[in-house]
């Protein structure tokens, strides 16, 4: 076995060991990795180059059964509580959570019956709890040469078809290292919001781990028609404005307000970029631009009337933009995609809320390819 298809072993089973609860006293609890398929990510292992630090990325995507064994020498009752509270323990971890430790599906097998061996005072019941485990990792070193600090982890480096420039901000992660998760991004609101719209207020919450919008930025109707205007926040890279033609954008979002989040992109200045909304209030997710000052639908699709986001549930929002077409995916299903060529260069890109006052963003990754 390769070196890195090691270090993701040992990286997917240090994971999922701590997801596991504090092991009963009379309840020995042992987890095992049985891999079922480990294939090399991107082009034969290779998936692009990391900016900062300059750095090839290789990795490997595992599906593996794992597999938790139970043993109590106190009974049935023990045993039952420890399947229980295992089950429980790896099913509850939020979505977040996973894709940021590399895991992208966590589903539950199968429970065994019970196995009893011994006799008189030397009875143990054992039981084997399974689960399916899909997960991908991605070494990054903190400088050239040196260590591996954090991890990445991202299906769609593949899609690059070549080399691609890698950007991941985990918010948490930021604030934890002594950062302000915020310096990341400029923060604007675009000029032809309504005259009564306040501005916008974006802020960053430590026991929640996101950046949050919380003011009714607005411009134009909640439903998908019409002017979009609302609170942008652009990403920065290395201290200077970010800008990009063609690449993937990955967010888990969470919005306790049934109006409009999203990303903008493409944006060259107030009058001219790409978006995507997600309403659930309207049931809808939407391609839009706004050119020459002029807000309109896509030249073909970027319209689904019947997906929104999910009111205050974590949702991972993917949109890839290749040349002149975009698609979106959430929560990695399929949802719209659409063609236009009004705007051909690159421009920045980021979040984007319209009459949407608690908007949460989580985390952002960028895989840019040229193109």
């Amino acid at each position: 076995m390769d070196e890195i298809a090691e270090q993701a072993l040992s990286n997917m089973t240090a994971v999922l060991q701590s997801f596991l609860p504090a092991a009963d006293p009379s309840v020995d609890q042992s987890l095992i990795l049985i891999p079922k398929k480990i294939n090399p990510t991107g082009l034969s292992g290779y998936v692009g180059t990391h900016a900062d630090p300059d750095a090839s990325l290789s990795g490997r995507h595992i599906q593996a059964i794992s597999e938790v064994t139970l043993v109590s020498d106190n009974g049935v009752s023990d045993l039952q509580q420890a399947v229980s509270g295992v089950t429980q323990s790896l099913l509850s971890q939020d979505k977040a959570t996973l894709r940021n430790n590399g895991i992208f599906k966590l589903q539950f097998d199968q429970v065994s019956d019970i196995a009893r061996q011994g006799t008189g005072n030397n009875v143990t019941d054992t039981r084997l709890v399974r689960f399916m485990v899909d997960f991908e990792y991605i070494p990054v070193p903190v400088e050239e040469e040196g260590t591996i600090d954090f991890f990445i982890h991202n299906f769609d480096l593949a899609l690059s078809q070549g080399k691609a420039r890698f950007y991941q901000y985990i918010f948490s992660t930021l604030h934890n290292s002594g950062e302000d998760p915020l310096s990341y991004f400029d923060l604007e609101d675009d000029p032809d919001v309504a005259g009564s719209s306040p501005s916008g207020s974006w802020s960053y919450d430590v026991a929640e781990g996101y950046i949050e919008q919380t003011s009714d930025v607005r411009g134009g109707p909640a439903t998908s028609g019409g002017k979009k205007a609302g609170a942008h926040a652009l990403v920065r890279v290395a201290d200077a404005p970010y800008e990009a033609k063609n690449f993937i954008a990955r967010t888990t979002v969470n919005s306790a307000d049934t109006d409009g989040i999203g990303l903008v992109f493409r944006k060259l200045d107030h009058n001219n970029f790409y978006y995507l909304l997600l309403s659930a209030r309207h049931e809808y997710t939407l391609l839009g631009k706004k050119v020459a000052g002029s807000y309109g639908l896509l030249q073909e699709g970027g319209l689904n009337d019947g997906a929104g986001h999910n009111e205050a549930s974590d949702m991972e929002i993917k949109l890839i933009v290749d040349g002149n077409r975009f698609q979106v995916y959430l929560d990695n299903q399929f949802v719209t995609a659409g063609e236009d060529s009004d705007i051909t260069e690159g421009g920045r890109l980021g979040f984007f809320t319209h009459r949407n006052s608690a908007a949460h963003f989580f985390d952002l990754t960028l895989v840019e390819f040229g193109g």
